[in-house]
């Protein structure tokens, strides 16, 4: 029989006792991700977001290759990537990533664009005209990819101003 993790409360409390997420993960014979994912969704990792959070936020199977070519740190990727930070409270964001944040967001809602994926594209990322379709989502999300909820939902669409 396949383990388990345990309840969040103990993954909390392994935590806190110096554990990292791959001791963790080893007790239970999952990965030191997976206890990540659990103890991010659970809202304990909340003030730094996970790069796993965010690559799930990305509905897209983006290139990334240490060759060049790779879609996963063009400009937009990156603006993407700490827009998405933001949104969800990541208070580890440096001036940097704020700025980069800030100037995404605004450029998104000053043109009314939204950003699209093709993988066979040089560059990968794109920024086209808004539709109807949209909504007030800041990617175009596929059709055949059900829609996160709660605090993700918030995170990838623009808030009333």
């Amino acid at each position: 029989m396949e383990k388990r993790l345990p309840d969040l409360n103990t993954l909390i409390r392994l935590s806190q006792q110096g554990l990292t997420d791959e001791q963790i993960g080893k007790r239970y014979e999952v990965s030191g991700q997976a206890v990540n994912k659990a103890l991010t969704l659970g809202g304990y990792y909340r003030r730094q977001v996970s790069k796993t959070v965010i690559t799930e936020l990305i509905p897209w199977d983006v290139l990334t290759t240490k060759e060049k070519g790779s879609h996963h740190n063009t400009y937009l990727a990156k603006q993407l990537r700490a827009y998405l930070r933001a949104a969800l409270g990541d208070d580890q964001l440096n001036e940097t990533h704020l700025l980069a944040a800030a100037r995404f967001e605004k450029k998104i809602r000053d043109k009314n664009l939204i950003v699209t994926y093709d993988r066979e594209a040089a560059g990968g990322f794109g920024l086209e005209p808004r539709t109807d379709a949209d909504g007030a989502l800041i990617v175009r999300w596929p059709k055949d990819r059900e829609l996160p909820d709660g605090d993700y939902l918030n995170a990838i669409t623009l808030a009333d101003e």
